[in-house]
């Protein structure tokens, strides 16, 4: 497998709505701080349509548009069934599959991460141990699996997450339409040995900067290198032989993955297809019953992992997480989820868009929901995991918003009869634009290059 697209998730560019906005110099008085490393969003791997073709795999529905301001057709394939013809609750079966990453302390050279996010961070390597089954019932009882109630400008619907954005998206909200996520079964926890030269265990700096100032914090992350890891992947998900109608989701606690550097850090979720090698039977052309698997990894992301969420030397005054930081708990996993739904074959490409909201996308074709907003993030009520765990997530989770593939179609696919919600672009629709700025954008079509 090979890395795709690079996606970035800025940890300073998230929003929490509803809440004031409190500014603050992350490295005041520091002139030799250097800025922390930001989260990252990927994509692996690419199934053409023509593969899918009676191919055993996931529920999904295809269509074009054309794009009225190049007059270029775009055949588009999603999750589901088509919206258009018929109001169907579609079961989308999961498999959970727990990472248990065991990191050894090495002599690793961790000099390039010296004075990251403040004067005078070192990065001293642990041996740690991060078990994903932990996280497994967090998950479950979150809005990625169970019904949470959206705010009113987001349609007020009673769904999941990733299905709420969906039928949002559709304007299908207070129908009988869903795309829903059941969890079949959790596989068996699988242990990843991380030696010295793949991968760091490390304190980041919010918690290795809490603690020197009395405040004794545990931000503990892993970081494994992305090439190694997406090996492994792929060999387990040979091993686990899990059928192309199930969506395996693997889910790690807390560990990320890091590209060249431990700068090149951190990518904390992504999506992908495939066609599983010596799996199935039936031609490879389209025209036989083989498998075509998507997957999704995800990491659990513990508060303070970045900056922002818990009061740290951006403000330590904060008691909230502040509106452009709020990365935490399922936020990775929403972006994929909803990305995943738009975009389950990682082959949607539509007319080449920016947003000044993201300018480090520059000029992209893909349509990948979360992209152009860069982490923006609504609360939803009912996180009690911090009784448990002892993290602070303020009663909430954290999902993140999501841009409309109508956005992305310039109107092109709304001329197919696929309105959203309020004629909203976004998800939050009127939340994120009234952030003003370069959000406002979100009030028409994508932008071009």
């Amino acid at each position: 497998m090979t890395h795709r697209f690079l996606k970035w998730l800025v940890a300073g560019g998230t929003l929490a709505v509803l809440t004031a906005f409190v500014a603050g110099s992350a490295f005041a008085g520091s002139a030799t701080a250097k800025p922390d490393v930001t989260a990252e969003f990927t994509t692996i791997g690419s199934v053409a349509p023509e593969f899918l073709t009676n191919a055993r795999t996931i529920p999904h529905w295809t269509f074009e548009y054309t794009d009225p301001t190049n007059n270029v057709t775009y055949p588009i394939t999603m999750v589901g069934t088509d919206p258009r013809t018929r109001n169907t609750d579609t079961a989308i079966q999961t498999v959970i599959v727990p990472l248990k990453f065991n990191f050894v302390a090495g002599n690793q050279d961790t000099s390039i991460l010296n004075d990251l996010g403040y004067a005078g961070f070192r990065a001293t390597p642990l041996t740690h141990t991060f078990d994903g089954s932990r996280r497994v019932a967090n998950v479950l009882s979150s809005p990625i699996y169970q019904n949470a109630v959206h705010p009113a400008a987001m349609g007020g619907d009673n769904a999941q997450a990733g299905d709420a954005f969906y039928r949002a998206q559709f304007n299908k909200i207070g129908t009988s339409y869903h795309a829903r996520f059941v969890n079949d079964h959790v596989a068996a926890t699988q242990t990843i040995d991380v030696s010295a030269n793949k991968g760091l265990a490390y304190q980041r700096p919010v918690g290795a900067w809490r603690t020197d100032h009395g405040m004794p914090t545990d931000t503990i992350a892993g970081v494994v290198d992305s090439n190694w890891f997406s090996t492994r992947l792929q060999q387990l998900m040979g091993s686990l032989q899990i059928d192309a109608r199930t969506v395996p989701i693997f889910l790690t606690d807390n560990v990320m993955l890091y590209s060249g550097s431990y700068l090149g850090c951190c990518t904390i979720g992504y999506h992908g297809a495939g066609m599983p090698l010596g799996r199935g039977a039936g031609s490879a052309n389209g025209k036989g019953n083989q498998p075509v698997q998507t997957f999704m990894f995800s990491a659990w992301t513990t508060p303070g992992t970045y900056s922002g969420f818990l009061a740290d030397y951006t403000n330590p005054t904060r008691t909230y997480p502040s509106p452009t930081r709020g990365l935490a708990d399922i936020h990775a996993l929403s972006h994929e989820v909803s990305e995943w739904l738009d975009d389950p074959y990682v082959n949607n490409l539509v007319k080449p868009w920016v947003a000044a909201t993201a300018p480090q996308y520059g000029c992209t074709t893909v349509l990948e929901t979360g992209d152009p907003v860069v982490g923006a993030w609504y609360p939803l009520s009912g996180n009690t995991v911090g009784a448990t765990d002892g993290y602070n997530y303020y009663g909430e989770y954290h999902p993140e918003e999501e841009v409309n593939a109508q956005w992305f179609g310039r109107g092109g696919v709304e001329a197919e009869g696929l309105h959203s919600y309020n004629n909203n672009l976004t998800f939050m629709g009127p939340l994120t634009i009234a952030i003003g700025g370069p959000w406002a954008e979100f009030a028409h079509y994508a932008n071009d290059c």
